[in-house]
């Protein structure tokens, strides 16, 4: 029978027989659902005597089972209790009830009801109404119980009293010389499990009694003080043996059931094949039983093919039709069900379906060393038992949390059957997540798995997350407190660097997939949680993929982006651009310090940028370099302003990265530069030339006159000579005011260091940049001394030589001296606009 803890339900009939308190008349049926005449057959049927208070293991409560009495055509399982009810009647005599329960064979056999079972169910209270049947709920009696009282009794007295009985021999159990009987509830346990030794379907003419009186009877097994004539008796004493049998069927029963438990490792196995032959079988035809028991041999052999990795399916619902589920042990049913499910439909294990499948499917799956091959057999049961949900509510989440609570098994397997079951399935357990979080091999196996899945479903991610946080105990540890920062159920302070390390060494991904949980919870906080990893990502595994990723998860612009994950995320997409454009181009400029907006944001930024750049003098220059970009930001400058400031070393790497920049455009450079740093550039030998030219750029800008230009030239020459960076900063200057602002500068330079003006023009005629410039200067210059000759001529001074000849552009002077023409004077001068703009693209920077 089924090893299960569950109940059958059953609808019984039922009777009361007794007196009425005071009453000297006979007894009657007081009540019941059956009618009074078929009651009557089933009490005379077990009746056996009037209870005697002299003998003391004859004291009542009586029970008597019986599976029919004269009269009734079909059999049954019925109960009549014979108990004092505490009152008397008329005569002073004590008052006696009978009560009767009758439940059909049919419904009986099928769920192989004992006489145990029948026993503990029935109903100790009068039932309402009166005319109505009973609803018990028969509980299974398991084979391992009988069989445990059989092997305690003795195999070989038991089996005996059961061949006695298959020859149609009435036996009374007495006790053994000066010994004692057990209680009432043990002799019908004792009754049951003799009589498990036949086919249950002898059951049918199989009758018992806990006690008989004098009364004559017919019952089969009785306890008794001694056996009446034509009983055989058996005591109950270990060292005694019954009578042998008298018949040749009953001699080669006996033998079989000897031969067969000597073939099994236990009692149990041969009582749960019997309990298994349910069909009814005539006491005209003990060869049917014969052969029921010899079937035990089909058993045994489907048992042994399929534990050698073999059998049939044939075989198996061969035995299972025969048996039933109920009619087998729990090691029997281990072997059977798993078998089943693995090579038949689920509608046959649904079939044969037994409370004990889920957990017997676990056993099979854990009984093997942890592998691939018990891993899939685990999942395919799993299907199978999801399919029958419908069916067996309930089946699927036992089967599940009993492989994976199952003690003693290998993490990485019980983690792999967590993810497979939810990711798959659908189905999580509450064990199995307790599990998971309790257990660091568990949960970082399970991690390794989730990682692995190319998917990138971080559902049962943040579902593990919130089961460890409603856990009554500490909540997340280890990489799951990580994993509730992803998630946004943990702020960022909460985790610790050891959990971020946890998370990202699980798995070649782990960074990739802890940025995607990052983007898509919205908590870009991570980003500097694991600044380490990511930092050895931008620089050897994946520096194109970072930077994408960076930007989904702190966007430049993003609205509320924390300056200090800007300034990480700049520094990581600065690391990887360098890495990706191998230095063919300067590092792009940090595009999230440009989208900080709020007041005074460059600051905290500036201090996450120094605190990573503190102990890394690579990581400094590769900052200064992304901070200077390729033109000059205003928020970048005051982010550096504020790195020199409590850095200095810093300073140096700055002017290091400026000075190649100024020597390949200082034009672009010069205006935002700060004084100090002028200061400091001017220490550098190659950089002499760059404090004049930002002095006379700042002069330019502030609208000085030609004075103040000269003044600051004079300074910027000591010893006469104009630096090429100097006279590149004039020309355009110079070309934009025009021929005479040029002439009276150099008149100024002169007048303050003699000699300077000249040697401004020897400068300008040097320089590839100023030859237009030049070119006007001629031609002002020409026009001046023609006309300074025409003011010698009219004052009548001498003509010292004619002057020379303009250039070919120029018209020829007059052959005779004519009236000196009208000069115009073009200052303030202006190029033309095409001239501008031909300057302007001949130039190395400037504005004209």
């Amino acid at each position: 029978m089924n090893e299960g803890s569950d109940t059958h339900p059953l609808s019984a009939d039922w009777s009361v027989v007794g007196k009425y308190p005071g009453r000297t008349m006979g007894y009657e049926v007081l009540r019941g659902s059956l009618p009074s005449d078929r009651a009557e057959r089933y009490y005379w049927g077990a009746a056996t005597g009037t209870p005697d208070d002299r003998e003391t293991a004859g004291g009542l409560p009586w029970r008597v089972f019986l599976s029919g009495v004269p009269g009734e055509e079909r059999p049954t399982c019925a109960r009549v209790e014979t108990t004092w009810d505490g009152s008397v009647d008329g005569t002073g005599a004590p008052c006696y009830t009978w009560r009767l329960l009758v439940v059909d064979w049919t419904p009986a056999s099928t769920v192989r009801l004992t006489w145990t079972a029948l026993d503990r169910a029935a109903p100790h209270t009068r039932p309402e109404p009166a005319e109505a049947a009973v609803g018990i709920e028969a509980g299974r009696t398991t084979a391992d119980e009988l069989a445990r009282t059989v092997d305690r009794l003795g195999f070989d007295w038991a089996a005996g009293i059961a061949a006695l009985l298959l020859e149609g021999r009435q036996v009374a159990i007495v006790p053994a010389p000066g010994g004692g009987l057990p209680d009432t509830d043990d002799r019908v346990v004792v009754l049951d499990a003799v009589c498990s030794l036949l086919p249950y379907g002898c059951r049918a003419w199989l009758s018992a009694a806990t006690w008989t009186g004098q009364s004559e009877h017919r019952l089969m097994l009785v306890f008794a003080a001694a056996a009446r004539t034509g009983q055989a008796e058996a005591r109950l004493d270990a060292g005694s043996r019954p009578p042998e049998p008298q018949t040749a069927v009953g001699r080669e029963y006996l033998n079989e059931l000897l031969r067969l438990r000597a073939r099994r490792e236990s009692t149990a196995e041969l009582v749960a094949h019997l309990l298994g032959a349910a069909d009814a079988i005539s006491s005209q035809d003990p060869k049917a039983a014969l052969r029921a028991l010899r079937e035990a041999d089909l058993l045994d052999s489907v048992l042994t093919e399929i534990g050698q990795g073999g059998g049939e399916l044939a075989d198996v619902t061969r035995v299972l039709d025969t048996y039933a589920p109920n009619g087998l042990t729990e090691r029997q049913l281990g072997l059977l069900l798993p078998f089943l499910a693995r090579h038949a439909p689920a509608e046959a294990l649904l079939r044969y379906w037994s409370p004990l499948t889920p957990r017997l499917l676990a056993e099979d799956v854990l009984a093997a060393r942890a592998s691939q091959a018990t891993f899939t057999r685990a999942t395919d049961y799993l299907r199978v038992l999801r399919g029958l949900e419908a069916y067996q509510p309930g089946a699927f989440d036992e089967l599940f949390t009993a492989m994976a609570t199952a003690p003693g098994q290998e993490p990485g397997w019980v983690a792999a059957l967590i993810y497979r079951t939810e990711h798959e399935l659908g189905h999580t357990s509450e064990a199995a997540d307790r599990v998971l979080t309790g257990s660091r091999e568990v949960r970082d196996a399970w991690l390794r798995t989730l990682l692995k899945d190319r998917t990138h479903d971080l559902s049962p991610l943040r579902r593990i997350v919130r089961s460890a946080l409603a856990d009554g105990g500490n909540g997340p540890a280890g990489w799951l407190r990580f994993a509730a920062v992803l998630t946004g159920d943990r702020r960022a302070g909460q985790a610790l660097a050891s959990d971020v390390t946890e998370f990202t060494d699980a798995g070649e991904d782990a960074w990739l997939i802890a940025l995607d949980a990052a983007a898509r919870n919205g908590t870009p906080d991570v980003v500097g949680l694991m600044w380490p990893r990511l930092r050895e990502v931008a620089l050897r595994t994946a520096p194109q993929q970072l930077i994408t990723e960076l930007d989904r998860v702190a966007a430049p612009g993003g609205p509320g982006l924390d300056p200090q994950v800007a300034a990480d995320a700049d520094l990581l997409c600065a690391i990887a651009g360098a890495i990706v454009h191998d230095g063919r181009r300067p590092v792009p400029t940090m595009p999230r310090l440009r989208g900080l907006t709020a007041p005074g944001a460059a600051r905290p930024y500036a201090s996450a940028v120094i605190q990573r750049i503190d102990a890394d003098p690579d990581l400094k220059r590769l900052a200064v370099e992304a901070l200077l970009g390729d033109t000059p930001d205003p928020t970048s400058w005051t982010v550096l302003t504020q790195l020199m400031k409590q850095r200095p070393s810093t300073e140096e790497v700055v002017c290091d990265s400026l000075e190649r920049r100024l020597a390949e455009d200082p034009g672009l450079w010069i205006d935002v530069l700060p004084e100090d740093l002028v200061t400091a550039f001017g220490r550098r030998q190659r950089l002499g030339w760059l404090r004049p030219v930002w002095k006379l750029r700042k002069a330019v800008l502030a609208g000085e006159d030609l004075g103040e230009l000269a003044r600051v030239i004079v300074e910027a020459c000591p010893d006469r000579n104009f630096s090429p960076p100097l006279v590149v900063e004039l020309v355009p200057l110079l070309y934009s005011r025009g021929p005479r602002a040029v002439y009276e500068l150099g008149c100024d330079l002169d007048r303050r260091a003699p000699g300077l003006g000249l040697a401004l023009y020897r400068e300008l005629g040097r320089n590839e940049w100023a030859r237009d410039l030049c070119g006007q200067l001629r031609q002002f210059s020409y026009a001046e001394t023609e006309r300074h000759h025409q003011i010698l001529t009219r004052l009548g001074g001498p003509r010292r030589g004619a002057p020379q000849s303009p250039p070919p552009s120029s018209p020829p002077p007059p052959a005779q001296p004519q009236a000196p023409p009208a000069y115009h004077d073009p200052d303030p001068w202006q190029p033309p606009p095409e001239e501008k703009k031909k300057l302007r693209d001949r130039l190395p920077w400037g504005k004209p």
